[in-house]
């Protein structure tokens, strides 16, 4: 009968307990030390050699760990950075009590047992840290089941909305057309009465939402969704810039500093995104937003040097 492997995560782990476990037991039997973590000799020898190639950076002889065992009998050197028995941080209990509220809710109800060793889990690492994280959605449920509501009745939305471009916050009356996952984030794709043009609205940035009546059909043509455009050089940082700019460009492209076309329906959001890069990106056109962006950074640096700032050194 072949033998019962152990996962790669009970491996990982056993490899950590032995480095330990061989430093206060050095010249302990092969067979002694596999009846202890309770695998078969050869599942032994092969963690024993994974351990042989582990260690510090540098992995020449003088990192790495060394190891004996060829004579049945297993000593350890080298390894005081991994002697310590496995014991984890404040931070670190805190990530993992977050990952396990994560993890609890997306396994089904049906799974008792799953859910009975993840509670017993979070138990004993909140008697240790306390009750101390947790983890809540930053969008309302609610919103979201008058937004689908809205959808399937076909019916307008009086939302009140943070513009994170702007910075305010807005009434807007909405007609909702589809709900979304766009780069991490939930958002509600729909036509904005406030400006007659599609727009994208994070779901976590309403304040407020409301059905407000039976949608009417659209009387004015939508404007251009990217009606702003801006001819941008990007000298460092590139990839990280053309990601928030937003801009698709090939690997190669991505890979060496340029001029670009950066398009968006408020030339705000552009300016504001130009201002963020650090230094990374010059705006070449139109002459506006050069003039623009100029006054805005004014406009910063007169507020680091008032006397607001004055007291701090």
């Amino acid at each position: 009968m072949a033998e019962k492997q152990s996962t790669p995560l009970e491996k990982a782990a056993r490899l950590l307990d032995l480095v330990p476990y061989i430093s206060t037991h050095q010249g302990v039997a092969l067979s002694e030390l596999a009846a202890e973590f309770g695998v078969s000799e050869s599942e032994l020898l092969s963690d024993l050699n994974t351990l042989w190639m582990c260690g510090l950076p540098g992995y020449t002889p003088l990192e790495l760990i060394d190891l004996e065992f060829e004579s049945g009998f297993v000593s350890i050197r080298n390894a005081e950075i991994l002697q310590k028995v496995r014991l984890l941080t404040k931070d670190e209990l805190v990530i993992l009590l977050v990952g396990l509220d994560l993890l609890i809710k997306s396994i089904d109800p049906k799974r008792v047992d799953l859910l009975h060793a993840i509670t017993g889990l979070q138990t004993k690492i909140k008697i240790i840290i306390g009750d101390i994280a947790t983890i809540a959605p930053i969008v309302n449920s609610s919103y979201r089941a008058t937004i689908l509501n809205a959808i399937a009745s076909r019916k307008n939305l009086q939302i009140s909305y943070h513009s994170l471009i702007r910075d305010e916050l807005t009434k807007r009356e909405i007609t909702p057309i589809e709900l979304m996952v766009d780069h991490g984030y939930e958002v509600l794709q729909a036509y904005c009465h406030h400006v007659s043009a599609y727009r994208t609205f994070r779901l976590d940035s309403i304040a407020e939402i409301s059905i407000s009546g039976i949608q009417t059909p659209l009387t004015t043509s939508p404007q251009d969704d990217e009606a702003f455009q801006m001819e941008i050089n990007i000298s460092k940082r590139i990839r990280s810039t053309l990601e928030r700019f937003r801009i698709a460009v090939s690997s190669d492209a991505a890979a060496r500093s340029g001029s670009f076309t950066a398009f968006s329906f408020s030339q705000d959001w552009l300016i504001r995104s130009a201002m963020s890069t650090l230094a990374a990106t010059e705006v070449l056109s139109p002459i506006s937003s050069r003039v623009e962006l100029a006054r805005k950074c004014r406009k910063t640096l007169d507020l680091y040097e008032s006397a607001l700032f004055a007291d701090i050194p």
